[in-house]
């Protein structure tokens, strides 16, 4: 009977739960910083991850784009580094 009860609550806790990162804004130095998404183009196929590496205000920047099906970038992933070796 108490397990009848935890179902809607283990339910609602789940749809809360969601696998989407939220967009990600461009920094000075990211590739589709200050451009409009129809301006980059590649000829790399969609799906292909790229990835991309700066310096931005001290720190060091390792973003991933994704390759989408215009061939244009979408940034997906960025991890910050304060302290890194060259």
């Amino acid at each position: 009977m108490k397990a009848l009860r935890l179902i809607p609550i283990v339910a609602l806790a789940l749809a809360g739960c969601t696998a989407a990162s939220p967009d990600l804004e461009p920094l000075p130095g990211s590739f589709t910083y200050g451009e409009k998404a129809a301006s980059r183009r590649t000829q790399a196929a969609p799906g292909t991850m790229i990835q991309h590496r700066f310096l931005h205000q001290g720190t060091m920047v390792f973003e991933t784009y994704e390759v989408q099906p215009d061939h244009s970038y979408k940034l997906v992933r960025r991890n910050v580094q304060d302290s890194w070796a060259p």
